[in-house]
């Protein structure tokens, strides 16, 4: 009975230890992951930043927003920015930069994770706003990133308000 149950473990974990090893992909590249994660379909455009060890397989499209509507918020003028989800995305780094309307300079960028397809900027003041947007798939060293996405333009005020 002993030699039975000896044998069955050594069959459960050879069976186990097969589905563990590297698999090879049809690009020729090696992942621990490639049986249980399906690929993902979207592109990537050339120069990508995908982060360390990121399966060179998984490649995701540059998302295009739409320049920002202005529209009255709770508390204060809203930008809202919006662009097409992204398939195969996890979600979206945004890249937001302001200024006062009559600043020559745009601030330095601040990155925003998110999850929707839509980043709203908001200002009780004359704002100028630019983000720029990408998608990624996965976690930490293994996540993808596409490219950058071009810029858009908003603002927090009706345009006719200020002599420029």
């Amino acid at each position: 009975m002993k030699k039975l149950g000896i044998a069955a473990l050594i069959a459960v974990m050879v069976v186990g230890m097969a589905g563990c090893g590297n698999k090879v992909a049809d690009n020729g590249s090696t992942s621990s992951s490639a049986a249980a994660e399906p690929a993902v379909s979207a592109e990537v455009e050339p120069g990508a930043d995908k982060g360390a060890g990121a399966p060179a397989d998984v490649k995701l499209a540059v998302p295009a927003v739409k320049d920002g509507v202005t529209r009255p918020g709770e508390d204060a003028m809203e930008t809202y920015f919006e662009w097409d989800k992204i398939e195969g995305a996890d979600g979206y780094e945004v890249s937001v930069q302001s200024k006062f309307y009559s600043d020559e300079t745009f601030s330095e960028p601040e990155i925003i994770e998110t999850t929707d397809s839509s980043y709203v900027a908001s200002a009780q003041d004359y704002f100028d706003f630019l983000i720029k947007v990408r998608a990624y798939k996965g976690t930490g060293a293994d996540r993808v990133y596409s490219d950058w996405s071009k810029e858009a333009a908003g603002f927090s005020y009706d345009e006719s308000e200020v002599a420029k």
